[in-house]
C-alpha cells in the first residue's frame, strides 16, 4: 500500500547546510510493503503530488491479477483506477519522455533527473532506474471528470529485483 501526497514541512539538515521544506510545495510518500514476494520481480511505479491532488500509478507486478494500485486523490477523495496501464519508455535513454495510458489515464512524464541504484551479489540483485520530473496529461475521476495533471512533480521508475 502506498500513501501518496502526505503533507510535509520542516527543516532538512545536510552537511552543506539547512534547507527549509515548505508545506506549500512539498509532499512525502509512505510505502507500506509486506508479504511474500517471488524470487524475481519487476515493477513500474509513478507518484506525484501538489496541494489537493496526488497521483499513484503502478504496473507489471500486478498485471493479470485483476488488482491494481492506481489511484487519483482529489481534495482528499480517493478515486480508484482499476485499469491495468500501458507504460512506454526507452530503457536506452531513461530521460526521454514516458507515457502511461489506460482508459482513465493519459499521462506523459518528462524526466529531468535519473537516479540509478544497482547491486549484483550473484543470486541476489537489484536494479532501479528512478526518474524525477513533471507530468502532463489527465486522469479521470470516478464521476467522469478529467483532472489536468500538468505541472505535477514526482517520479516514475522501473525496478528489477532478485531476492
Amino acid at each position: 500500500m502506498k500513501d501518496v501526497g502526505r503533507p510535509v514541512h520542516g527543516t532538512l539538515r545536510l552537511p552543506s547546510g539547512a534547507v527549509e521544506v515548505s508545506a506549500a510545495d512539498s509532499f512525502a510518500v509512505l510505502d507500506h510493503g509486506r508479504g511474500k514476494w517471488p524470487y524475481r520481480m519487476t515493477w513500474n511505479w509513478a507518484a506525484a503530488a501538489a496541494p489537493g491532488l496526488a497521483l499513484q500509478l503502478g504496473g507489471q507486478w500486478t498485471d493479470g491479477t485483476g488488482m491494481t494500485e492506481n489511484a487519483l486523490f482529489v481534495n482528499g477523495r480517493l478515486h480508484k483506477i482499476g485499469d491495468e496501464l500501458d507504460w512506454s519508455y526507452d530503457p536506452a535513454d531513461w530521460l526521454r519522455p514516458w507515457t502511461i495510458t489506460g482508459e482513465r489515464v493519459r499521462a506523459e512524464f518528462h524526466p529531468f533527473h535519473e537516479k540509478i541504484s544497482k547491486t549484483e551479489l550473484g543470486v541476489v540483485g537489484s536494479e532501479t532506474h528512478q526518474c524525477f520530473g513533471t507530468f502532463t496529461g489527465r486522469a479521470r475521476t470516478d464521476d467522469g471528470a478529467w483532472i489536468d495533471l500538468g505541472g505535477l512533480t514526482g517520479w516514475a521508475e522501473e525496478a528489477r529485483q532478485r531476492w
